[in-house]
This record gives structure tokens, C-alpha cells and sequence, in this order.
């Protein structure tokens, strides 16, 4: 069902600084974008084996407050994991058990079909599922 830890998703405050931090410990930019629907700019590092750190950033006042809170400089937000079969049929799954998600069907980013968990329902962990190359244009 879940096949590996595919990135740890991190809101940032400051982007510019979260990466040169990043960059510090020797992790190297892999790619940035942003995405202004979703009110954020990204950053992903790899991280040895394949795994990866994504740094959000978000770009309002609002998106800000909800992904980030009063004070914070950075917390995690959520694990993304690449699934090994169909999301659709996994989600299912998923929803036996009692976990819901943020969107009723999987939504496509960069190519690829995402699901993410209410946290509340998932043990107050939000996974992103993710089955690469699944999204069709």
C-alpha cells in the first residue's frame, strides 16, 4: 500500500532563510516553484536516498496564520508517501479504517495524483498520498 516516505513537507517563514540553512548542511536545491492558487513558493532538497524536504512558504497573510500559526518559524506540515497502487483504491481503503480527506477525489500536481488526510482523522498526522505519474492533462 504505501511504498516509501517520497518528502516531509515544512512551513517556512522565511524561505530564503530555511534554504540557506538547508544548504549549509550541504543539501542541494533540486527544484523550486510556486503556485499561486495555493498561496505558496516552494523549495525541495533531496535528502540521501531519494527521500526529500519540501519548504512551503506560504505567500498571504491568511495562508500564513492557518499553515503556520502565531509565532512559529517553521513546523511540520505533512509526509507525503508514494503509493504502490492505485490512490483511488487505497483511499478506500483508508476511508474503512476511518481516515477522511481534504478533497473527495485525488487532485493533480506536477503530473502526478495526490490525496491528502484530515488530520484529525489520521491520528493527527496529514499524509499526502501520491502516485506518481498518474495525472492525465
Amino acid at each position: 500500500m504505501l511504498k516509501r516516505i517520497d518528502h516531509i513537507g515544512v512551513v517556512v517563514n522565511d524561505l530564503f532563510r530555511a534554504k540557506k540553512f538547508l544548504e549549509s548542511l550541504g543539501l542541494t536545491l533540486e527544484f523550486e516553484r510556486e503556485v499561486p492558487e495555493r498561496h505558496v513558493k516552494a523549495a525541495f532538497y533531496r535528502v540521501g536516498d531519494g527521500a526529500r524536504i519540501e519548504l512551503i512558504e506560504p505567500t498571504t497573510g491568511e495562508a500564513r496564520q492557518r499553515r503556520l500559526g502565531d509565532g512559529n518559524q517553521a513546523r511540520i506540515e505533512h509526509i507525503a508517501v508514494e503509493v504502490d497502487d492505485s490512490i483511488t483504491k487505497i483511499m478506500q481503503t483508508l476511508r474503512g479504517i476511518g481516515v477522511e480527506f481534504v478533497a473527495p477525489q485525488p487532485v493533480a500536481i506536477d503530473g502526478n495524483l495526490n490525496a491528502f488526510s484530515r488530520p484529525d482523522t489520521s491520528e493527527g498526522i496529514q499524509f499526502q498520498l501520491l502516485e506518481r505519474a498518474a495525472a492525465t492533462a
